[in-house]
């Protein structure tokens, strides 16, 4: 229950809601909030909608006022296009931008983004540096722990994001390629806190207030993000924020 700093913006506690594709809309968010999540972001959002003007795109920008501190998930893969996409959501009203590179669907890896970005750093963090000095609010990056088990370097990379301008990060110990199969091994998570000077929100099979504070302190993360655990209970964000069974 304990509040939590992403650069300068404060978080009241440490259980966000994590973005959900085509599930997290604003009334999901509010929905989220108001039932104990202290952020809440949405489903990602394409830059390059935003840049061409789509009008459905650009409608996903949305923070209603009922929202109390939400952030707003962008994936791309160029970054001119998510620079422009970030000043958006920072008029629409969002708090933070965060930056999907852990999408592990096909149709948004071929286009370079998503999780496809931890295979091109240089890229990766050209994105991260642009959004940040595209904006005045915090920029995240949601990642995974690579492509394949084998190619992953999640620290390296984790490091390179703070390097480039990132305030927190998200992340999530399976790597693209196993999708969700298996259990996620929040050693590695530990293995990033341990690494980086920015927060670090842990996400992965984290489904109960106990499971919740395990992982707070196996590995020393400042928040945990729940997803899927949450569809159809959101009632968990409150109880895990305070610590009920």
């Amino acid at each position: 229950a304990q509040p939590f700093h992403i650069g300068a913006l404060r978080v009241p506690n440490r259980v966000v809601q994590a973005p959900l594709a085509g599930i997290a809309d604003w009334p999901f968010r509010a929905q989220s909030q108001r039932h104990g999540a202290g952020l809440a972001v949405s489903e990602m959002v394409a830059s390059m909608g935003v840049h061409h003007g789509n009008a459905r795109t650009v409608a996903m920008l949305r923070v209603d006022p009922s929202e109390t501190l939400t952030g707003i998930q962008l994936f791309g893969a160029d970054p001119g296009a998510m620079a422009e996409a970030a000043a958006a959501a920072q008029e629409a009203g969002a708090d933070l931008v965060d930056i999907n590179m852990g999408c592990p669907v096909a149709k948004v890896r071929k286009t370079g983004a998503g999780a496809a970005l931890l295979a091109d750093m240089d890229r990766a963090c050209a994105i991260v540096s642009a959004m940040a000095a595209a904006v005045s609010i915090p920029v995240t990056v949601k990642m995974r722990r690579g492509i394949t088990p084998d190619e992953a370097r999640p620290v390296e990379a984790a490091l390179r994001f703070q390097d480039a301008g990132a305030a927190a990060i998200a992340f999530h110990p399976r790597a693209a390629a196993e999708e969700y199969r298996g259990t996620a091994d929040h050693a590695i998570t530990a293995d990033v806190v341990a690494a980086v000077d920015i927060p670090v929100m842990a996400s992965g099979d984290i489904t109960t207030p106990a499971g919740a504070r395990e992982v707070m302190e196996r590995t020393g993360c400042a928040a945990v993000m729940i997803g899927r655990a949450a569809l159809g209970d959101p009632w968990l964000f409150g109880a895990m924020a305070r610590g009920r069974p």
